[in-house]
């Protein structure tokens, strides 16, 4: 049972449990970011149990938001510490805006392709639908000699999994 001073001090009630499920992480993950300096504890109860505040919840679900943006952990500790150093407002104003933007940009960019990706894969699934009747053996028909390949409107990425019978992703003469 956690030392019930500390807990109401800090307000930590939460778990490492509690965290990780709130979070949709494993303990695992918690404990690796307490490990690299991204996490502490709020408080540490009887037996050791590490505490946590809604705070320390909200801080875990930004670093994992962030890492699924494929932030480094060294830019996400960056952000963290974006404080340290900072004299007065504007200028944490300066350097926090300054990073937001590039990530800002980086997301946007990031997006864009997602999207892209998102509409060729849809098209593509369209168009496999109409390969499901197709009973022509691959090593006879090796789908790079279909006609669907050299549609203009079929999705680049059935011309270069499903036409390329070599695994090369190039065109063969």
């Amino acid at each position: 049972m956690a030392d019930s001073s500390s807990t109401q001090a800090t307000g930590a009630t939460l778990s490492t449990g509690d965290l990780a499920r709130r979070t949709g992480t494993t303990l695992r993950t918690v404990r690796f970011y307490e490990e690299a300096g991204m996490l502490k504890p709020s408080a540490v109860g009887k037996g050791g149990r590490r505490l946590y505040t809604e705070r320390d919840l909200e801080k875990l679900a930004l670093i994992t938001d962030l890492r699924e943006l494929d932030l480094s952990l060294e830019e996400i500790k960056g952000l963290l510490r974006m404080r340290e150093g900072c004299h007065d407002a504007p200028q944490l104003v300066e350097r926090f805006g300054s990073a937001l933007s590039v990530q800002l940009e980086r997301t946007q960019r990031r997006l864009a392709a997602l999207q892209r990706l998102g509409a060729e894969f849809a098209a593509a699934l369209q168009v496999l639908g109409g390969c499901r009747a197709c009973a022509t053996p691959l090593e006879v028909h090796a789908c790079s000699r279909c006609d669907v390949m050299a549609r203009e409107e079929t999705p680049r990425i059935i011309k270069v999994v499903v036409g390329d019978s070599q695994g090369e992703g190039g065109e063969r003469s």
